[in-house]
């Protein structure tokens, strides 16, 4: 039974959460259906998405975040991020439920600005939408915008599709775009991204895998990774697929593989993507981190293997001055990078009819070790300066390049690529 909603009939009345509320449990109490909003504003704090129960919003419907933190309630799956904050209140939210969607070409702008950072509710900020423990979901063709924190946050959720979802978000910290944690047979396609943090990131934060995951032409830009598998990583990522898809202006390296907390990465395809203005714009690397998440924790690192990369056009660029975490961030001068761990290599990796132009531009080789990424927050620019400027290997088994171009757009001292195996800093 579908529920409409006209905001013109309810005059000056602020807050709406009470009413789409109620219009969300009597659609599931008859078995399901959607919650249409008309065209109009509906200020509104948590709403609880519901069994079979879809939110449409027609074109020009808006559904904005209340500015008053107590409008988000903590709910029952809560939880404590990579930085230490408790994170978990969110604006549409969803617990174990089933046959549930976001759909037509309305807005939800999460006003995250109303939370900026210095501010008492910083820390506890609402995600735009988070979904937990749910199935069958669908979320098509709506506008995301200015998100407190996370804009979708997708937990241990089955059989998802995001398709022709725009999401525009660079209006606080940890502004992500879509995080995929612990998820199996997800579709993101057709998306249209710009995100102040990672804009598609697979996490897993409670040992469930993080499998079965296609992404899909889609556009992205961002300040920091562009696609990334990582950081929180107690569980497994396998199976997944990039293709299609457009980065362009990416800040903190277009693509990341970053497992530190011992999950495995096994199988991960990135195919037929552009890379336009982007830093990095591969990166690779092991870590032994080892933090816990939600009780689970893993005693060793995980393994990376089975990694393809293929017909990759890429201009890359370095990233801009500053520093990040102590360490200076514009000495990322850029290159492929695949890095493994002592004892434990990144294995079966190909690149595959491959187009890098590198920046180059460097005056001076290295002549001191990389470091081991060790315990650290994962970012590329910590093993800069390099000692190449195209491709740099550590510690990798079965490593393959066919019909592959790298080339400097400024003359460099550095030999294009580097390896180094254990016990050895050798070229």
């Amino acid at each position: 039974m579908d529920q409409r909603i006209d905001r013109s009939r309810y005059g000056r009345e602020e807050n709406m959460t009470r009413v789409i509320q109620d219009a969300f449990d009597r659609c599931a109490s008859s078995g399901g259906g959607r919650v249409i909003l008309a065209p109009g504003m509906y200020v509104c704090g948590t709403l609880r998405l519901q069994d079979r129960v879809v939110l449409w919003l027609e074109r020009g419907a808006v559904i904005l975040g209340s500015e008053n933190i107590e409008d988000y309630p903590e709910n029952e799956s809560c939880f404590t991020d990579a930085v230490g904050h408790v994170r978990g209140r969110a604006l549409l939210y969803g617990y174990q439920k089933e046959g549930i969607g976001i759909g037509g070409p309305g807005m939800v702008d999460g006003r995250g600005y109303r939370f900026p950072e210095g501010s008492p509710a910083h820390l506890i900020r609402p995600f735009l939408v988070r979904l937990v423990e749910c199935r069958n979901v669908k979320i098509l063709e709506t506008s995301f915008v200015q998100a407190a924190a996370w804009c979708l946050h997708l937990q241990d959720c089955r059989d998802v599709q995001i398709q022709r979802a725009v999401i525009r978000s660079r209006c606080n910290g940890n502004n992500d775009g879509i995080d995929l944690d612990g998820c199996q047979n997800v579709t993101v396609e057709g998306c249209v991204i710009d995100s102040g943090d990672d804009a598609i990131c697979l996490k897993s934060t409670s040992g469930n895998p993080c499998t079965s995951i296609r992404v899909a032409d889609c556009t992205v830009t961002s300040r920091w990774a562009g696609f990334k598998i990582g950081t929180e990583s107690v569980g497994d990522f396998a199976d997944i697929t990039v293709e299609k898809c457009r980065f362009f202006d990416v800040e903190g390296c277009a693509v990341k593989i970053v497992p530190v907390d011992g999950g495995n990465v096994e199988n991960v395809t990135v195919r037929n993507v552009e890379m336009l203005a982007c830093t990095g714009p591969v990166f690779i690397s092991n870590g032994e981190r080892l933090r816990r998440y939600l009780d689970q924790k893993r005693e060793q690192p995980g393994r990376i293997r089975g990694i393809l990369l293929e017909r990759i056009r890429a201009d890359v660029r370095k990233a801009k001055g500053g520093t990040y975490q102590g360490k200076p961030w514009g000495n990322a001068d850029g290159g492929v990078v695949i890095s493994g761990l002592p004892g434990n290599p990144v294995e079966s990796v190909t690149i595959r009819q491959c187009r890098f132009s590198m920046p180059g531009g460097s005056k001076e080789r290295r002549n001191t070790p990389v470091p081991e990424m060790g315990s650290q927050y994962p970012e590329f620019h910590l093993f800069d300066p390099l000692p190449a400027w195209a491709l740099y290997q550590r510690y990798t088994k079965d490593f393959k390049i066919e019909d592959t171009e790298f080339t400097a757009r400024e003359r460099d001292v550095r030999p294009a690529a580097v390896k180094e195996e254990e016990d050895s800093h050798e070229v």
